[in-house]
């Protein structure tokens, strides 16, 4: 059976606000938020700073070494690194209400949705692997589009426990849609993550190239390059191995 999985934001949504939180922002957001909770209207503008830097700081580790963590497990993480003290609820219930806050905001990549539809009702099995900390947010969003049940599987980082530096990630996806990375297509506009590290993970791969995306370097090539989803399930379909 052909098989598809595919990143989440910038190939199926965009939301930059969850964007920024998810790689830079969301330590000092919620600190943010905390503050405004005790009734306070301002707060030092240096701790919003070193949150940013320390949370930047974990985000990077991260990627290097592959092991993730969860949103409220990296704020509590730069919390501590801060010296400052740590109320587990606090840190559920200021994380989920940043999230619901910026899921106002997203809309779906062109193309998107018409395409995940198109390989669904052909019979494709279908998945998402995406670096993302918070999981509820691309529950919430396949909902908000109504292409929930289209997907086998949504495997995030933060559900696997491993970043998409990491074969591990691309292989827990196939296992979960009942496909073999061989037999698997993975589509993705990041080069180096979508690209890069579906082919280490031995996967065939279609690269959703953006406009500003610089050239590829030497060395790998992916299977199919698309520079929109509109009218893109037909190639990929047939890159599958599908009817």
């Amino acid at each position: 059976m052909a098989a598809v999985t595919f990143d989440f934001h910038n190939t199926l949504a965009v939301c930059d606000a969850w964007f920024e939180l998810e790689i830079r922002g969301l330590a000092a957001a919620f600190l943010a938020w905390e503050a405004r909770q005790n009734g306070n209207t301002t707060i030092d503008p240096a701790l919003i700073d070193e949150a940013t830097i320390a949370y930047r700081a974990l985000r990077l580790e991260i990627i290097d070494h592959g092991n993730e963590l969860p949103a409220e497990a990296c704020v509590e993480r730069v919390l501590r690194r801060l010296s400052r003290s740590v109320d587990t609820y606090a840190i559920e219930r200021g994380v989920g209400e940043l999230m619901r806050e910026v899921f106002a905001e997203v809309t779906p990549v062109a193309g998107a949705v018409a395409t995940v539809r198109e390989l669904h009702a052909a019979g494709v099995s279908l998945g998402i692997i995406s670096s993302a900390v918070y999981h509820p947010f691309l529950e919430w969003t396949l909902a908000e589009f109504d292409l929930r049940e289209a997907f086998l599987a949504v495997v995030t980082s933060a559900s696997a426990g491993l970043y998409k530096s990491r074969p591990e990630l691309f292989w827990h996806a196939a296992a979960a849609i009942g496909a073999e990375p061989a037999t698997t297509v993975h589509v993705g506009d990041s080069f180096r993550f979508d690209v890069e590290g579906a082919k280490r993970a031995g996967m065939k791969t279609v690269w959703l190239r953006r406009e500003d995306a610089p050239p590829p370097p030497d060395g790998v090539m992916p299977d199919l390059t698309v520079d929109t989803l509109e009218g893109a399930h037909t190639a990929i379909l047939k890159l599958a191995g599908g009817a």
